[in-house]
């Protein structure tokens, strides 16, 4: 390696490690304020089930000494990093930008508010909608026949897990289409990309859930149309 080559490479390392601390300021940051209002944030927590269940009393319980403190602690983890994906979004744009044509820059500009809207919009959608329909579907059963008795580290893992998902999830349009903005992904349509990206679909559906059909259909579905919007946005932007 030829001491110009070892600057250029130390100088992008050395950068890329700044884009990295300062998200993991921000996500630090943002847990920070998370827990230390847990308490406040509680029945916020608390609404999807009731929203399902509105006349179920929701008792929630745990089992051993540190378990409602570390419940607090992991379902905030994952709440501020799902609130914290478009920082991640926008550090890495800064980080690649340099190396990006103009119209490429263009491109990642105009789609970096989108994303942040994309997010926030999924975050919305997973909390108010598909929370309460889930809780309804999975718990229906259960109280119909038995007893509960949920742990409170259960749930709110649940919710914060579930809100990073979806927030990781709305990115996948715009990564989509960056990637055929720069030619990484193939530009081709008609039957040959509809072919590809179901593939693509499939293979991320069997990798989440290996032994299932049925949840490797519905999640290769759901994949394959974030995938296309992928698509869509790149011909539109």
């Amino acid at each position: 390696m030829t001491q110009r080559a070892k600057i250029t490479f130390l100088t992008h390392f050395e950068e890329l490690r700044r884009r990295l601390l300062f998200f993991l300021g921000f996500l630090f940051f943002a847990w920070i304020i998370l827990f230390t209002q847990f308490h406040r944030l509680t029945p916020l927590f608390l609404w999807p089930y009731e929203k399902a269940f509105p006349d179920q009393k929701l008792d929630l319980v745990f089992t051993s000494l540190p378990e409602a403190i570390m419940a607090a602690l992991k379902s905030t983890f994952f709440m501020a990093l799902a609130l914290s994906i478009p920082f991640l979004v926008f550090q890495a744009w800064r980080f690649l930008s340099p190396a990006l044509f103009p119209h490429e820059k263009k491109f990642f500009s105009k789609t970096l508010f989108l994303g942040t809207i994309f997010c926030l919009a999924s975050l919305a959608l997973t909390y108010f909608l598909i929370f309460p329909s889930f809780l309804k579907v999975i718990l229906g059963l259960g109280y119909t026949n038995f007893t509960p008795l949920l742990r409170i580290q259960s749930y709110l893992a649940f919710l914060g897990k579930g809100l990073l998902f979806a927030a990781i999830l709305s990115q996948i349009p715009l990564f989509t289409a960056l990637l055929v903005k720069v030619g990484i992904l193939p530009a081709y349509g008609g039957k040959r990309r509809i072919l590809y990206l179901l593939g693509v679909a499939y293979a991320l559906a069997l990798f989440l859930s290996p032994g299932d059909i049925v949840a490797q259909i519905i999640i290769a579905c759901c994949f394959y149309v974030l995938l296309e919007s992928g698509y869509l946005l790149s011909r539109i932007f």
